[in-house]
């Protein structure tokens, strides 16, 4: 496994956690949060069909459902595999927030 070059998908969750070689084998270091919210995120409520889950909302935003992480890391939502209720208020940080951060390229 030396030398063997570890490619992460463009939006990935771990595109800034450190990757390590330890013997033969490669394994993450702690996982840096990407993005906390900010006073200048959006304020997005789900509405009450449709676009209630993390990827779809992500879609709308960013235009790819590969962020959806990053909404639920900004809005504290331990599963993401559970809709978030409809009328409920989520932050949702701007593409040119994101892009700054590193997250994601413009």
């Amino acid at each position: 496994m030396a030398g063997q070059r570890i490619e992460l998908p463009p939006y990935s969750m771990f595109a800034q956690t450190p990757v390590y070689e330890v013997g033969s084998d490669v394994v993450f270091g702690q996982m840096v949060p990407a993005v906390a919210p900010n006073s200048t995120d959006i304020i997005y409520t789900v509405p009450p069909a449709g676009q209630y889950r993390l990827d779809l909302i992500s879609t709308q935003f960013y235009g790819v459902p590969d962020l959806w992480w990053i909404l639920a890391a900004v809005n504290n939502v331990l599963d993401p595999l559970v809709a978030v209720p409809a009328g409920t208020r989520i932050q949702v940080p701007s593409r040119d927030r994101l892009a700054s951060e590193g997250v994601l390229n413009v």
